[in-house]
């Protein structure tokens, strides 16, 4: 994530863990439905960890699941069809946020944290002009 200096905790959001004991951590993108997501996806072209931020996902997201570092949805629980998805991928996932798709932005940088059934969803934002002094 570079240093602890280059970026800011925005906020936090909580939910189900998908993976009991799971973390992950990379740059947020955005997408409300799977082929925008493939669009999105198919546009990468640099190795950098990325987390989905979605409404929910289900099987028609786990080829998209299985190219990413992380999910945060806005619906979904522990025994939800996103659960199974990010379970048998293997993904670090925060379930039920209620509003992950409206508060995270893309480019955001987010940390994962799974523990027991709870989630986080850590958001930070890069400290302007920090990023661009290196």
């Amino acid at each position: 994530m570079g240093t602890n200096s280059d970026f800011r905790l925005k906020f936090v959001l909580q939910g189900w863990a998908a993976n009991s004991t799971r973390r992950s951590e990379g740059v947020a993108f955005v997408a409300l439905d799977p082929a925008s997501a493939r669009a999105i996806i198919e546009n990468f072209r640099d190795k950098t960890p990325r987390i989905l931020i979605s409404p929910l996902i289900d099987w028609s997201w786990s080829d998209i699941a299985n190219n990413v570092a992380g999910v945060v949805t806005d619906h979904g629980t522990r025994v939800s069809r996103g659960s199974e998805v990010s379970s048998i991928v293997q993904v670090a996932a925060v379930l039920g946020t209620r509003d992950a798709t409206t508060k995270i932005k893309d480019g955001d940088y987010i940390q994962i944290i799974c523990e027991g059934n709870e989630a986080l969803a850590k958001v930070f934002e890069p400290i302007i002009g920090k990023l661009d002094d290196r």
